[in-house]
């Protein structure tokens, strides 16, 4: 099995990051809307390679969807903007913010902790072996597996059992992250209520929403570049308004 020079490794969460997505709420906690969106379309997108820890630019159309989203926003005050620390995704926060009209004096980080999934010896082959080798290791058909709403979780545990390479992570530690993530986020924010723009990727995303709201019907579709799944919190619950949606998108596009 050939070797790829990738930015691949064991993630190291501090405990904060590890706790479950939901806490016990307190009072006179203030309502957070986390808008979650997915990065602009990249390169490797469009070469249709597999991209987790792996990187690569926007092209100009994930640019311009990038900026779209932020016409589309360009109203909604963030007091916070976090993304994961991949190019692509750092990319995507500030190309939206820069079309922000109200938010002046809101915080930027990044963290690796909302990275996409790590897919392992498969960083940068086609899509098509990585999803043949699990379709394959699953005994599952194409069709089947695009008609499972909670594909995205059983390919990355698939994913994991099949790596030698000892990188790709399995579902439950991409849901850890990303949730203990989101949980952190929300509940510092909580003290003053606000907005926060969030900005990761498309399976670990999915992953991240798949059980947050036990009342929301969770379709587990594949994201559209710039999409944003509406997320609010509150004394310790968290309510999925929206799911993928592209709205903002056209909104901005109108205002070009």
């Amino acid at each position: 099995m050939r070797s790829k020079r990738i930015l691949c490794g064991l993630l190291v969460v501090v405990s904060v990051f590890l706790a479950v997505p939901v806490f016990a709420g307190g009072g006179g906690e203030k309502p957070v809307t986390i808008y979650v969106t997915r990065h602009g379309r990249t390169l490797f997108n469009t070469k249709e390679l597999a991209q987790g820890w792996a990187d690569s630019p926007l092209t100009p159309e994930g640019i311009a969807v990038a900026e779209d989203l932020g016409r589309g926003l360009r109203d909604v005050p963030f007091d916070y903007v976090i993304s994961s620390d991949l190019v692509r995704a750092r990319q995507t926060a500030r190309l939206v913010m820069a079309q922000n009209r109200v938010s002046k004096n809101y915080r930027l980080e990044d963290t690796e902790t909302l990275r996409e999934a790590c897919y392992g010896q498969f960083e940068g082959d086609p899509n098509g072996e990585m999803i043949a080798a699990f379709a394959k290791e699953t005994g599952a058909t194409m069709e089947s597996m695009m008609q499972d709403p909670y594909m995205w979780l059983k390919a990355a545990d698939s994913v994991k059992r099949l790596d030698t390479s000892g990188m790709a992570e399995d579902a439950a530690t991409i849901k850890a992250r990303m949730q203990g993530t989101l949980t952190a986020v929300a509940k510092a924010q909580a003290k003053k209520g606000g907005n926060v723009l969030l900005v990761a990727h498309g399976q670990s995303i999915n992953i991240m929403l798949s059980d947050l709201d036990p009342a929301f019907n969770y379709t587990g579709t594949s994201l559209a570049n710039a999409a944003v799944s509406k997320v609010v919190y509150q004394n310790g619950k968290f309510t999925i308004e929206s799911f993928n949606d592209t709205s903002y998108i056209d909104a901005g596009k109108a205002l070009r």
